[in-house]
């Protein structure tokens, strides 16, 4: 598991050592990030749990405990407030080509309900596509973003909703015969979900 290349990401050394050995939770991250790496780790940390038998993450700040990684709690957040954009889903289909698997939470991510989150117990129906060339042919535009944002690849009518990285919701758009959203948000960081043809896209919106 030290060399699963799903786990490992590049870190900065003063950073590094600040964290030291506290658990998610203990440790929130460095500052001026606006939590845009919170998701991806969480994926990358329950990945290993599902990936290693070995590894079990719980609740709280184990001590002492070999094969015990907190906090559940926290990650479990991080996962919700934070999903899989275009730059973690890239990473998997690289990764893929080196080690010939996939972290599945971020193809999909409702499965963590499924495992540790509020759907523990309930089947988990997969669906028959992922809807490939909606992804590929699909964006949106300018990125980081001022007062409007157009979207592009899709001409069918398509909701989408626009939350903060707290999980917050700001709005919702009901889009029908045009391409574009006039925001009235302050600067930040903003997760997309747009909706079409039975089809959720998710992505990250900077706005300026």
């Amino acid at each position: 598991g030290n060399s699963d290349a799903h786990a490992l990401r590049a870190a900065d050394g003063p950073e590094n050592s600040s964290r030291g050995n506290q658990f998610y939770g203990q440790y929130n991250g460095p500052a001026g990030t606006l939590g845009s790496f919170k998701g991806d780790v969480a994926r990358s940390v329950l990945y290993m749990a599902l990936r290693y038998t070995d590894l079990q993450v719980v609740n709280g700040f184990p001590e002492g405990n070999v094969g015990q990684f907190g906090d559940l709690a926290t990650i479990l957040e991080w996962h919700r407030n934070d999903p899989p954009d275009d730059f973690e889903m890239n990473r998997n289909n690289v990764v893929y080509t080196w080690q010939m698997n996939r972290n599945p939470l971020i193809d999909y991510p409702e499965l963590v309900e499924h495992i540790w989150g509020n759907r523990i117990g309930i089947p988990f129906n997969m669906p028959l596509g992922i809807g490939e060339q909606f992804q590929s042919e699909f964006q949106v535009y300018p990125n980081p973003a001022q007062g409007r944002i157009f979207l592009k690849g899709i001409m069918e009518s398509k909701v989408v909703e626009i939350y903060g990285v707290d999980g917050r919701r700001f709005s919702d758009h009901m889009i029908e015969n045009r391409s574009y959203i006039d925001l009235n948000l302050p600067s930040g960081l903003y997760i997309l979900k747009i909706r079409t043809q039975g089809i959720v896209h998710i992505t990250k919106l900077v706005v300026k």
